[in-house]
């Protein structure tokens, strides 16, 4: 699958622009993730990946990773990483998936900030950017997400933009079990609160099975 049109596909916010990274910028990122994300002694995410910081082998399983996102990519089962950037200093990284998105029209979101950036409601912005991609540039039904008990910036983001709660499951990125907080957001109810320009996305959309 020809998926050179996802790289010219760019979202931009008053602030932010969202976009695929060359390998330099993936790798710059890491770099970002290794200077802190969290405080070491609790786990916001449900794989505990920055748990790897200090292995040797961390820059290339990063870098892997964001490369087989474009690997097995599929028109059912696609997970777009864009890479974020606020007044042209990258900041952090913002996930768009789905999931037998063709059958369902439901998309899943993740993301994360450098600990220099957070406080500033750049997460949020960066979150508004992806939610207006998918309900209005792919018709997305709803989406969902979620935030691991005592995540209150992730329930933040969340509340602003609307998502409810729809029941509590359990994650383990340490081992030990802690309450998820899953959460959706119907099309019906979305309201963007900032602008968004969606570039380049045409071309793009029979890779995310739309058309």
């Amino acid at each position: 699958m020809e998926l050179a049109p996802l790289f010219d596909l760019r979202l931009r916010t008053p602030h932010l622009e969202l976009r695929l990274g060359t390998p330099d910028e993936i790798d710059e990122l890491g770099r970002l993730a290794r200077h802190g994300i969290h405080p070491p002694e609790v786990m916001p995410f449900g794989v505990a990946w920055t748990d790897g910081f200090g292995e040797p082998t961390f820059a290339d399983d990063f870098a892997a990773f964001h490369r087989d996102q474009l690997v097995n990519w599929n028109q059912d089962n696609w997970h777009l990483d864009l890479l974020v950037w606020a007044d042209e200093v990258l900041v952090g990284n913002q996930e768009l998936y789905g999931r037998a998105f063709r059958e369902t029209r439901v998309v899943g979101s993740g993301s994360w900030l450098g600990a220099a950036h957070q406080g500033r409601g750049i997460g949020t912005e960066m979150r508004s950017a992806v939610l207006e991609l998918a309900f209005v540039g792919l018709s997305a039904k709803a989406a969902t997400s979620g935030w691991l008990e005592g995540n209150r910036a992730s329930a933040r983001v969340s509340e602003k933009l609307g998502y409810r709660e729809t029941g509590v499951s359990e994650m383990s990125p340490r081992g030990v079990p802690v309450p998820h907080h899953d959460q959706r957001l119907e099309r019906a109810d979305w309201v963007c609160p900032v602008p968004v320009e969606i570039i380049g996305l045409e071309p793009a959309l029979p890779l995310f099975g739309v058309g």
